[in-house]
């Protein structure tokens, strides 16, 4: 069972990773077989291929990302949920769109599953 600390190292390279654009060093966070749905009602992906398509999609969205911790993350055993907001900057503007993540884990702290929760309607401006 992965401890509080390798988790939390886990979900910190996950946000590093993403914004400094490190596709590969994100991907090899996830198992071969994990799943991301984000936001949470939309296909859940699944696979490594699948994953990677969505990073591309979601940095082609933008022409900068970045991921900000708020609070978290916690949880118990295999599971942790964290808040954070993505600074996504576009044509110069950058809005923030506030999201709770939950991961689940395996023992060495690599992500199996991940859903993002968040809404259009809480998107602001920077």
């Amino acid at each position: 069972m992965p401890t509080d600390a390798q988790i939390r190292a886990t979900v910190e390279q996950y946000l590093q990773t993403f914004s400094a654009g490190d596709r590969e060093g994100w991907l090899d966070l996830f198992t071969p077989d994990a799943t991301v749905e984000d936001p949470v009602g939309t296909d859940v992906r699944k696979g490594r291929d699948a994953i990677g398509a969505f990073w591309d999609d979601s940095r082609a969205a933008a022409d900068q990302i970045t991921l900000k911790l708020v609070q978290g993350p916690g949880g118990t055993d295999r599971e942790a949920a964290f808040a954070m907001e993505a600074h996504a900057t576009i044509g110069g503007q950058t809005m923030i769109v506030p999201t709770i993540d939950v991961m689940t884990f395996t023992d060495d702290a690599r992500i199996s599953s991940q859903r993002a929760f968040w809404a259009a309607a809480d998107i602001r401006p920077a």
